[in-house]
């Protein structure tokens, strides 16, 4: 498997141990505070997000995959937690898609690049955790601090150009 790492972090910040140098966000809430001289407000936090929707689909189209199955599904909250969140970030949630797949996601579903958007979504807000894959081609991990792993069963790297343009940074590791 090939293996990256796609994030927001410029890797020129990172030091010999892979530790990131510069302070910056790493959760929806930070949003409303100010990092490296600029306030993180929601629609720069909706763009960055958008950046690794976008990323996902892409690597999908690349290699082909029609489909994302997503288990193992983990609630990152109550119900009753969700909804504060809901209510403090609700700019973000109005979208009724958002609020529908963590309501109703159920393992083994299968989503296809126009439909993985509110799952990454959820998974880079920490309201879920799942397993999201296409056995033996592809698979993505979204963990803590805005991080997101992408093995492939194909090099990407012809593509590194256009996902960097899209405002991530795509590492081999």
């Amino acid at each position: 498997m090939n293996k990256y790492r796609i994030s927001k972090y410029n890797p020129i910040f990172r030091g010999s141990t892979g530790r990131y140098s510069k302070e910056d966000w790493t959760a929806i809430s930070d949003i409303g505070k100010t990092f490296d001289g600029q306030l993180l407000t929601v629609e720069l936090y909706k763009s960055v997000e958008d950046n690794y929707v976008n990323t996902v689909g892409t690597i999908m189209n690349y290699l082909n995959v029609s489909h994302l199955t997503v288990s193992n599904i983990r609630k990152g909250s109550n119900e009753e937690e969700f909804e504060k969140v809901v209510t403090k970030y609700q700019p973000l949630y109005n979208n009724n898609e958002i609020r529908d797949a963590y309501y109703n996601l159920v393992d083994n579903t299968k989503l296809s690049a126009q439909e993985i958007g509110p799952v990454v979504r959820l998974l880079l807000r920490e309201d879920i955790g799942a397993d999201v894959y296409c056995e033996n081609v592809m698979r993505v991990f979204i963990g803590y601090d805005y991080l997101m792993g992408i093995h492939t069963a194909q090099p990407i790297e012809s593509i590194v150009l256009d996902i960097e343009r899209m405002g991530v940074f795509v590492e081999k590791v």
